[in-house]
């Protein structure tokens, strides 16, 4: 099975050098491939290039040309397979947020989604598709996201549309990734089309089969659930098996336990991993299962704040990886580790930083949100000047530990 670490550069592109030893780092972890999810810090160019890194919109520079081609090589180079990911659908925030691409919004007043009734939003990522295939020319897989498409048959042209179909609602999906696929496969005949699966779960299995996606795409099942909490319906395997030849798998490593999280609880993260090899190998002997995607979320969309730093996830990356190499009768606490090897921790120092600076963050919320400051040291005390020095002298005692 793959084994495929993915790595969202939205909001936090790595620089080249750094980039080269994470990638040796998840190689010697037991990684198979890369997963980039380039947003807005892949260089496009003519019409498109004030969507993407050319132009400054990732606000940094990065990625060049030069720097694209270079990590897609190395990748290579070093045995493992490079996949490049473009949204096509959802999260287009860092498209639709230019005024030269407002009129293509499902929502007007939402950047998210694109309206799949416009001739122009078709064009558009069929354009980023085709600048990103055209660096890689030895690409064996793309992937065209196609998740969380939280508007649809908005626009009167989708509600036409979507009114006038046997399909309903689902056609207006259904039909923008067909066209996208077909597209991709005219392109490129050995080129396999992921997606992520989460638009087609309530979608009727001769719907699907009716739009051919099956012979078009192979779609990423993602469950990023604890042990405890992670469920997926058993009807959902029979439904994709009748669709389906092929299968993913896909897991978190960071970034999807909250949105605005600092650390990456390891036991938690390799929790998920362990209930993903047993749904595969509940289901195995009747779903082929190509491989799983490990991924690494750093923000949950274009304008949202960044959840943990990959250096500081790196511990939880390198115990998910081992989690999948391990025995079945090895004990899953085997593979947790919450720290590295400086040797193997491309960047320990920042990600011990940030570790400090959570204790010292939370040891002052405690301080200033406890007993004590509430008791003797509380607004109407420090107006008044009315409270005991003894217990003053305590409290200053206590916010210098």
């Amino acid at each position: 099975m793959h084994r495929i670490v993915h790595f969202d550069l939205k909001g936090a592109p790595l620089q080249v050098q750094y980039f080269e030893k994470v990638l040796l780092a998840a190689k010697a972890w037991g990684a198979t491939g890369v997963l980039l999810e380039w947003e807005d810090t892949f260089p496009y160019t003519a019409a498109l290039a004030d969507i993407g890194s050319v132009r400054g919109s990732s606000g940094d520079g990065m990625y060049s040309m030069e720097e694209v081609r270079h990590l897609l090589r190395f990748i290579k180079d070093n045995g493992l397979e490079p996949i490049q990911l473009v949204q096509t659908i959802g999260h287009l925030e860092f498209v639709l947020k230019h005024p030269a691409y407002h009129s293509l919004r499902e929502l007007p007043r939402s950047p998210a989604v694109l309206c799949p009734s416009k001739p122009e939003a078709l064009q558009l990522v069929k354009m980023m598709l085709e600048q990103v295939l055209d660096v890689q020319l030895d690409a064996a897989f793309v992937h065209i996201g196609a998740d969380e498409v939280w508007h649809t048959a908005i626009c009167p042209e989708c509600q036409s549309r979507a009114a006038n179909s046997v399909h309903s609602t689902a056609s207006l999906y259904l039909e923008h990734i067909r066209e996208l696929a077909l597209f991709l496969k005219q392109k490129r005949p050995e080129l396999t089309v992921l997606m992520w699966d989460d638009m087609l779960r309530t979608v009727k299995c001769e719907t699907i089969n009716a739009y051919q996606l099956g012979e078009l795409v192979q779609p990423v099942v993602w469950q990023y659930n604890a042990l405890e909490y992670f469920q997926i319906d058993p009807y959902l395997w029979e439904s994709y098996r009748q669709i389906f030849p092929k299968v993913w798998a896909g897991s978190a490593f960071k970034g999807a336990n909250g949105s605005c999280q600092i650390l990456s609880p390891v036991s938690r993260y390799v929790s998920n991993q362990e209930a993903w090899r047993l749904e595969i190998k509940k289901y195995g002997h009747s779903t082929h299962f190509v491989g799983v995607i490990l991924t690494g979320w750093s923000r949950f969309d274009h304008y949202a704040t960044l959840c943990e730093l990959l250096p500081v996830a790196l511990p939880s990356l390198a115990s998910c990886l081992r989690a999948w190499t391990k025995s079945d009768d090895t004990p899953l606490e085997s593979a947790v580790s919450e720290v590295l090897p400086s040797s193997q921790w491309p960047g320990e120092e920042l990600a011990r930083s940030v570790h400090s600076f959570v204790i010292l963050r939370d040891r002052c919320f405690a301080f200033v949100h406890g007993d004590l400051v509430k008791t003797w040291l509380n607004p109407w005390q420090i107006e008044n000047g009315y409270t005991n020095p003894v217990q003053v002298e305590g409290l200053a005692a206590s916010a210098q530990q």
